[in-house]
């Protein structure tokens, strides 16, 4: 993609119709809308700006609307989704609003037929959220940082029948020459006090990495490192929907072929297991790597008793041993109330039971009831 002289990447984005892009009001966002917008014009695609408004500090919902009129000013389609939980959020605000915006605009997307969604993180974010990550012993995998393409699962959009890429076009561009290309369109911007504010680890991680920028340690660098495991990763990812493809079956219910399953190496088998766990548990987070290597060390020991040693749960999933005609296997379900397991095990049996060609409509209506039951 290429407009005001500046080029980023457009992964994923193959021929789309219509895109939308999240933004906020602040320089990355509404550089990113003016990039995509002209990339829009060039290319004949529609490009559509979400604005969240999360209600957290007075006036937002004025700033929301001056979005709005700049956007329409360039002759960009906008639209403000609003919070309406951000009143009574008093901890983890960022992270709660984080994911409201992303609940907000996937949602909105999926409403609207759109499959791609633009998010304006840049070198420095991608920067911080290695530092981040690092400080909380992620594993080598997780110092890739920030996905360029992500794919948001059906269930965690909130919709049915379609699904969400959210693509980060500007990961290797960095935040001064953003500001730049807003300067150089006469454009103005946001400022949001929140972004000065020490309470939150994004902005100490930010101060952090302003005095390693002084140590050679800079943005560029670690985004530059994060972009060369990201390579592994890919390479491994790939591998992992190959021994997927061989070991594994079922829909809102997973069976694993354990034998196939072990025979990859352990980077394979987890990077593997963790997607299993997300589409099953639905949640957007893996697990941590010491909770992960644990499961993966029960699971090598396929040989344990049936019996004795049956399941392991982990990330909203209970993984259990099975045997089929001989082999071993272990089977995937989304955990249930830990206080009735009669109702669990019932919930599994509705689930399975919907799968069923013979499409029984109420055997259906209690998998959706006990899925939901399982979300709340």
């Amino acid at each position: 993609m290429a407009a005001c002289g500046l080029s980023f990447e457009t992964p994923a984005l193959a021929n789309p119709r219509q895109i939308c892009v999240a933004v906020s009001g602040g320089a990355d966002s509404l550089a990113l809308s003016l990039l995509t917008h002209h990339w829009g014009q060039e290319n004949a695609v529609k490009v559509i700006a979400l604005t969240v408004d999360h209600g957290l500090r007075k006036g937002s919902d004025t700033e929301a609307q001056q979005v709005g009129a700049w956007l329409n000013a360039w002759g960009l389609e906008h639209h403000i989704l609003p919070w309406t939980d951000g009143a009574v959020v008093h901890s983890r605000v960022q992270e709660r609003a984080r994911d409201a915006r992303y609940a907000l605009m996937t949602q909105w997307c999926t409403g609207h037929g759109i499959r791609h969604l633009l998010l304006a993180h840049h070198q420095e974010d991608q920067a911080e959220t290695v530092l981040m990550r690092l400080k909380k012993g992620s594993g080598l995998l997780g110092l890739a940082g920030m996905a360029r393409v992500r794919h948001v699962p059906l269930h965690v959009s909130g919709e049915t029948g379609g699904s969400v890429q959210i693509v980060r076009p500007l990961l290797a561009v960095s935040k001064a020459q953003l500001r730049e290309t807003l300067r150089a369109q006469g454009q103005e911007w946001i400022e949001d006090p929140s972004n000065a504010n020490l309470a939150f680890e994004r902005v100490r991680t930010r101060h952090l990495l302003a005095h390693l920028e002084g140590e050679g340690v800079s943005a560029a660098r670690l985004a530059g490192a994060a972009r060369a495991i990201a390579r592994v990763r890919d390479v491994l990812e790939r591998a992992a929907e190959d021994v997927m493809s061989t070991s594994v079956s079922g829909d809102c219910v997973k069976r694993i072929a354990a034998k196939p399953f072990l025979a990859a190496p352990l980077a394979v088998q987890s990077l593997a297991l963790a997607r299993l766990l997300a589409e099953v548990g639905g949640g957007r987070y893996g697990p941590s790597p010491d909770k992960m290597t644990r499961l993966l060390g029960w699971m090598a020991r396929h040989k344990g008793s049936v019996k004795t040693d049956p399941a392991r749960t982990l990330a909203g999933c209970e993984v259990r041993r099975t045997v089929q005609n001989g082999a071993a296997g272990f089977r995937v379900s989304a955990e249930g109330p830990r206080t009735s397991a009669k109702n669990h095990q019932k919930a599994v049996i509705n689930c399975e039971t919907a799968l069923a060609p013979s499409g029984q409509t109420s055997y259906i209506q209690g998998a959706l009831k006990a899925t939901a039951q399982r979300l709340e």
